[in-house]
């Protein structure tokens, strides 16, 4: 019997697309774009989108999700959506779930660039005929050395590791 498997990921980019939704993948869901094969992509516990920082834009992001069926909350825990205007002021990061555990993370800032120096030259990947908007390459891995978190200094000793066994062919600038 043959199956067709939904990517949640999928429905939420289409909905933001058909909304006008601003937004950028970032973080290792971005990265995994430029995975030329399986081995190549990193394991990640969610999806990361960097919105256009605006209150127009967090809402209608945030009514699509809705209409998905997630629920939001925040990094420090519950959401209030009257403190809606404060989060997009002071770049707060919302969080949104399925009961099945997708998660989506709506970054409103992020190590390095701000939305219009990741939006401006963002590369289309289009998946399943869905034009889904990503960071650049060579951006998305200067976010992780600005950020300098730990799990970020382990990711690129992993991804120079990575670049050092891939064939020259598949090293091409992106």
């Amino acid at each position: 019997m043959s199956r067709r498997l939904l990517d949640p990921y999928q429905a939420v980019i289409d909905a933001f697309n058909r909304a006008g939704v601003r937004y950028v993948v970032v973080g290792m869901a971005g990265i995994n774009y430029y995975a030329h094969r399986p081995s190549e992509a990193f394991a990640t516990m969610d999806y990361d989108l960097f919105l256009q920082p605006t209150l127009s834009n967090v809402q209608k992001a945030l009514g699509q999700l809705g209409r998905l069926g997630f629920s939001i909350g925040t990094t420090q825990g519950t959401f209030q959506p009257h403190e809606l205007r404060t989060m997009v002021r002071n770049q707060r990061t919302l969080a949104a779930t399925t009961p099945e555990g997708v998660m989506v993370e709506l970054l409103l800032a992020v190590s390095g660039f701000t939305f219009a120096e990741l939006a401006k030259d963002a590369a289309t990947v289009t998946v399943r005929g869905i034009p889904i908007q990503v960071g650049r390459l060579p951006k998305l891995l200067k976010s992780k050395q600005v950020a300098d978190r730990p799990k970020d200094r382990a990711f690129l000793r992993r991804y120079k590791a990575l670049l050092q066994e891939m064939p020259t062919s598949s090293k091409k600038g992106n």
